[in-house]
């Protein structure tokens, strides 16, 4: 994972120091001396992380913290601050602190998890092409505990409670992954490293990260002084955060709150990225009028369809169905009674096919189904139930339109294609198959319409 990184700091041999570090993982260093460098560097072309290291003698560490977050909110910040620097970092906009002890392993498991949180905004974002909906998050964030002995998550939880409205649960490792498979899994999972053996906790993060009830869960490692090596595998294995273990000393408290709540705002905002991107993509495939799938959605499924029966040598069935006389619904009673015609027919469709077939609207009147593992007499069956429960009750109009009800009929062309006897291209199948479906129909619109007309089979062709 390369990275374009500023490293700002007004020690030269730490600058120099952390460009070695960085360079050596393969990372694009700049350096910046100053405050004024740093945001003509900013400026220049936006990085992947700032590294903050220090602060400079016109501009302490906090307030260049509070300077990027304001004028630059997409940069990602990690200050290297002392104890009693680190919590106002936070506060101000960091990303992440480190100890300035902290060895280079460490620092490049803080910046590849950083690194790796940023790159799947980008792709969330970039995936959503239009603005965010607002995203409701009614009830309290729920947060586990596990922790090596019961005392100490107790400590935890009391430590916790007084500075964040949360629902705190405590739980053993068996409980945790039995709730995350039933679907009650925490936004927000506090790990000791090392529960009843060494590293078994880093074992429960893996496994928690895997289960579909916890897998987009907020993560938090607690480890011991001695124990410090297992931080920078926490963080490559998914942690957001790596705390100490005794979170009731000194600051500690503040600044485990503080990272809860960091992950907590994290994981909140990746919800409601990823809820944007699956609604995006459900109206990318989505006709907005009848709710069935679209043109775009559907060409590549009927072909996707053809490959499956090429595959397993089964026949499928192609219907192509097309509202009868339909513009002039429009011409005597307005668009809105043909809208809602068309909503009807739709509805009556999709509650004829069954869940393993394919409907969508291709435009118009105009719609298609796909109907795997179907041969002639099932694709006629369908084609005349369909076209029985469409012509069998009026469609009641809009009010607006003068209500009352309109008969409205279709026609179908109904095509079967069975497995070729050469080789042949899913998407040659599924072309040639709706095209014949295609030429069905306008033989049954020939013959005076409401109608079902099957195509002549290839294979007789």
């Amino acid at each position: 994972m390369t990275a374009r990184i500023i490293v700002a700091d007004g020690t030269a041999t730490t600058r120099i120091m952390m460009k070695v570090r960085l360079g050596s993982a393969c990372h694009g260093v700049l350096t910046a001396a100053s405050s004024a460098q740093l945001l003509q560097h900013l400026r220049e072309g936006k990085p992947d992380l700032v590294l903050l290291a220090s602060g400079f003698p016109d501009c302490a560490l906090v307030d260049l913290c509070g300077l990027i977050h304001v004028e630059y909110p997409e940069v990602t910040i990690l200050a290297i601050a002392d104890a009693q620097v680190r919590i106002e970092a936070l506060r101000a906009g960091a990303a992440a602190v480190l100890d300035p002890a902290a060895d280079e392993q460490i620092l490049l498991a803080r910046i590849r998890g950083l690194l790796r949180d940023a790159e799947d905004v980008a792709e969330q974002v970039g995936a959503m092409r239009e603005a965010a909906a607002p995203f409701r998050h009614a009830r309290e964030d729920r947060v586990t505990l596990v922790a090596d002995n019961p005392g100490r998550a107790l400590r935890w939880r009391h430590g916790l409670q007084s500075r964040l409205h949360c629902q705190f649960r405590i739980n053993n490792p068996e409980e945790a992954l039995s709730l995350a498979v039933t679907g009650e899994g925490a936004d927000l999972y506090l790990i000791a490293a090392d529960i009843e053996g060494r590293g078994d906790g880093l074992r429960l993060l893996s496994e928690l990260r895997s289960r579909h009830g916890s897998r987009h869960a907020a993560f938090i490692v607690a480890t011991l002084p001695e124990r410090s090596e297992l931080s920078a595998i926490a963080l490559d294995l998914g942690a957001g955060e790596v705390l100490p273990m005794d979170l009731g000393s000194g600051s500690n408290p503040e600044m485990a709150a503080l990272a809860v709540e960091g992950q907590l705002h994290r994981k909140r905002d990746a919800d409601r990225r990823r809820a944007e991107t699956q609604r995006n993509m459900v109206w990318a495939m989505t006709d907005p009028l009848t709710g069935l799938h679209n043109r775009r959605f559907a060409l590549p499924r009927l072909a996707a369809m053809a490959g499956d029966a090429i595959r397993q040598r089964r026949p499928f069935a192609v219907l192509a169905l097309d509202l009868d006389r339909f513009k002039t619904i429009n011409d005597r009673f307005g668009h809105p009674a043909g809208d809602a015609v068309l909503r009807d027919v739709a509805a009556r469709i999709a509650a004829s096919v069954p869940e393993a077939g394919m409907t969508a609207r291709l435009g118009g009147e105009e719609f298609m189904i796909v109907l795997p593992e179907t041969d002639e007499a099932g694709a006629c069956d369908m084609a005349e139930t369909i076209r029985r429960r469409i012509e069998a009750d009026g469609i009641v109009l809009p009010q607006l339109s003068g209500g009352g009800r309109v008969r409205v009929t279709v026609s179908v062309g109904a095509a079967v294609a069975h497995p070729p006897t050469v080789d042949m291209r899913a998407e040659t199948l599924a072309e040639l198959s709706m095209e014949r479906a295609d030429r069905a129909l306008i033989v049954a619109k020939s013959l005076g319409r409401n109608r079902v007309m099957l195509a002549q089979s290839e294979r007789a062709a």
